[in-house]
């Protein structure tokens, strides 16, 4: 009798974890935004959440799960008492893995299940809750990820729930869409529209006058919506293009003058200054 066989395809792969933690947060607690170059996923257990990723704006309750793609500027501050995330970050590669960009779902019984299991396993050994503050997060983002070092059997049963999950969100996934509140969709064009001049230098007043709205309601409205002034979204948003940029093979100078810096020192030290890297660092990791 001949035997037929089929090749098992990974068409989603994760071979590093960065974080991986379980946290209650107090109602009105804010994480005020980061940007990275490997993926984040937000769950909300409990409670509910204002999440902004890049221009877009997200109202999450529980049972929502968002996933942050690489060099996407993220935050969230917290809209309800009790609310409980799980947050993990990962490298993701395969051919799937484009799916997940700027996604964000509601997930049904069988998805919440998977992250359930998920969640009993890393508790397994370390089930007391507590309260993230802006003084512990930096020791707590590692909490349930640092065991992989000693357990490899550990790391690939955390891999394999985030697997079963996104399998099952690409074969039925219920997206959610960004909230059309006027603060949101001030937020969402505004930021189109300064991602659109990164070559221009822009006043906050020029700026707000293109949104047709205040300076100090500007400053409000991205206080709420991203966590940071203006100006420094401006600029947050300049060396993520930087960044892009640099691994693309472009010059440190050619970088500076395309998005507007008006010499390559002024650039290399602001880049230093907010990435804690010099962008000629950057190049040459990716050129080795």
């Amino acid at each position: 009798m001949a035997y037929i066989s089929y090749d098992i395809k990974e068409i989603v792969r994760i071979n590093r974890m960065f974080s991986c933690f379980l946290a209650d947060y107090e109602n009105k607690y804010t994480f005020h935004g980061e940007y990275h170059n490997f993926w984040e996923t937000v769950y909300v257990l409990s409670g509910s959440v204002c999440v902004s990723a890049n221009e877009r704006v997200y109202y999450l309750n529980e049972g929502d799960i968002i996933f942050h793609e690489p060099l996407e500027l993220h935050k969230f501050y917290i809209t309800s008492n009790n609310t409980q995330l799980l947050i993990f970050s990962y490298d993701l590669e395969g051919d799937s893995a484009n799916f997940f960009r700027q996604k964000v779902f509601s997930l049904n019984k069988y998805q919440k299940s998977i992250l359930s299991a998920m969640t009993a396993y890393m508790t397994a050994s370390d089930a007391t809750p507590y309260f993230i503050t802006e003084s512990s997060i930096e020791e707590d983002w590692l909490r349930y990820v640092t065991p992989i070092n000693e357990d490899p059997a550990y790391g690939q049963n955390l891999v394999l729930y985030i697997y079963q999950l996104m399998l099952s969100l690409l074969n039925d996934g219920k997206r959610t869409q960004p909230s059309k509140t006027y603060e949101s969709v001030l937020f969402s064009n505004t930021v189109k529209f300064m991602s659109e001049h990164l070559s221009q230098v822009l006043s906050v007043a020029e700026i707000a006058k293109h949104a047709n709205v205040s300076v100090s309601g500007l400053k409000r409205i991205f206080e709420k919506c991203a966590g940071m002034g203006v100006h420094k979204y401006f600029l947050t948003l300049k060396l993520n293009e930087a960044t892009i940029l640099l691994e693309k093979g472009y010059s440190v100078s050619d970088v500076a003058t395309r998005l507007g810096f008006d010499s390559l020192s002024y650039f290399s030290k602001v880049y230093k200054r907010e990435l804690h890297c010099s962008p000629s660092r950057v190049k040459a990791n990716k050129e080795a």
